[in-house]
């Protein structure tokens, strides 16, 4: 099957998607939807206006570039950066392919609805969303890079988090959750990433952060940390009601994880020895969570690796959705 994939460039999470389809022998062109130069990361503070045109500008000469070739599955991954102008161009020019979106952020940060009509498979992670308004639930996925993990050092009982510090409550959660570790002697190590107006908003909320990093973690830090840790520390963003990659990652990885996200106690792959929900910035508990032994320590949740979301995509067949919350 050949595939036109135009995809948010996120990590390495939309090149290790290409890969996984081109393994299943299908064949790709890829286009970021973002284009990356300083000149566009400068115009959508500056000048927002002509960010927007400078974008549309991008998607038509994809879409010039792409025209005439026989595609059988055009997809995005986000999509609501197009305008409805370059959309309708696509659905014009590849009539005869089939269109899906996989959405990997929620509609009250993202709102997508406009282009519903233009796809025959919709995709979220969000199963709120998939809820109200019918579309296919397909959580995240564990990367290859994160499967059979070796387990080293699993007696100091260490939690770690990375992640992108992007408001004042997301510091606010990891700095509370360093003291309570420090109280409880729980071994924890954090790598938040923070971009420069990340930081003035928390300046400007009171806070004097430490421990920022401007860039991203390395891969090869990245996997140290969660092969010498048990549990991952995860603070969803309350705009949306799906999983992070991280929750993913580790449950495919053998470790314990704990969320703020109330909802994941209501899917199959929880159970109260592998995932601790926390609220608001009581801790309480996890010292003990930590310290307990999983029920199933060789468990590894293949329905959640990259693999099988792939699959799904292709397939146009999601997850059942959990219960919704009372």
């Amino acid at each position: 099957m050949r595939i036109l994939l135009i995809a948010l460039h996120y990590h390495d999470y939309t090149s290790n998607i290409a890969a996984e389809l081109r393994a299943l022998g299908h064949e790709l062109t890829v286009h970021d939807i973002m284009p990356r130069d300083l000149l566009m990361k400068g115009l959508r503070i500056i000048s927002p206006g002509l960010w927007q045109s400078r974008l549309d500008q991008h998607h038509a000469r994809i879409l010039e570039r792409e025209r005439g070739d026989d595609y059988d599955m055009v997809l995005f991954i986000q999509a609501h950066q197009m305008s409805a102008a370059n959309m309708a161009g696509f659905k014009a020019a590849f009539s005869g392919a089939r269109f899906v979106l996989y959405n990997w952020d929620s509609i009250a940060n993202h709102d997508y609805r406009p282009h519903l009509q233009a796809f025959d498979d919709v995709f979220t992670f969000d199963p709120d969303d998939a809820r109200e308004y019918g579309l296919r639930y397909l959580p995240l996925f564990c990367s290859r890079d994160f499967q059979d993990l070796p387990r080293r050092e699993q007696d100091r009982s260490a939690v770690y988090f990375v992640g992108n510090v992007v408001n004042p409550a997301r510091y606010e959660a990891v700095a509370a959750f360093r003291d309570y570790c420090e109280r409880h002697l729980v071994p924890f190590q954090a790598f938040m990433a923070c971009t420069p107006p990340a930081r003035l908003k928390l300046r400007r909320a009171g806070l004097k952060p430490e421990g920022l990093s401007f860039g991203s973690i390395g891969k090869a830090e990245f996997k140290d940390m969660i092969e010498t840790s048990v549990a991952a520390f995860d603070f969803a963003n309350h705009h949306q009601s799906g999983y992070t990659m991280r929750v993913f990652e580790n449950l495919c990885a053998g470790k314990k994880i704990i969320t703020n996200n109330p909802r994941i106690a209501r899917e199959r792959f929880y159970s109260p020895d592998r995932i601790h929900v926390f609220s608001g910035l009581d801790f309480s508990g996890v010292k003990a969570f930590v310290d307990l032994p999983l029920a199933e320590p060789d468990a590894q949740f293949p329905e959640y690796r990259i693999q099988a979301f792939v699959r799904h995509l292709v397939d146009g067949t999601g997850h059942p959705l959990p219960p919704p919350q009372s």
